[in-house]
């Protein structure tokens, strides 16, 4: 499953930053995330900071994951290593602009409802990146 989804903001870029690259926060922007918990982190000279993770999912499941926290770049990286998929999630800010990618495959019953589970990831997905640059949320009503 490949997902790409960008959002301009108007807000300052450090501060679309400093929030997506804090990785105990994560849980309260990508909602997808019930749980997060840091088991190993590193940092190198350069700013460059590696997390180990496990993760509880919101849709059930838990996995293990590396985040990587490159500031020079502005990107966050995700390997999920273990769990209901694997593969990688990346976010960046790029000037004025959010963006998120997955490239991630479904393990076991996911496979099974893989599309839906898709359209969920990509809903979320733009829903997480407007929680990180500081937009609410657009609610939908049902139409009868």
């Amino acid at each position: 499953m490949l997902i790409e989804e960008r959002l301009e903001f108007q807000g300052d870029p450090e501060d679309v930053w400093r929030r997506m690259s804090d990785v105990e926060k994560i849980p309260e922007y990508w909602h997808g995330t019930r749980s997060l918990e840091v088991v190993a982190r590193e940092k190198d000279g350069n700013g460059m900071e590696r997390v180990r993770v496990r993760t509880r999912f919101a849709f059930g499941g838990s996995g293990e994951a590396t985040i990587t926290v490159d500031p020079l770049s502005r990107t966050v990286t995700w390997v999920y290593n273990s769990g209901p998929f694997k593969g990688v999630q990346t976010a960046r800010v790029v000037g004025k602009t959010a963006q998120a990618n997955w490239d991630v495959k479904f393990t076991g019953l996911f496979k099974i409802t893989a599309s839906w589970t898709a359209g969920h990831f990509r809903s979320g997905t733009v829903h997480a990146l407007e929680r990180l640059c500081g937009k609410a949320p657009e609610k939908t009503v049902p139409q009868a």
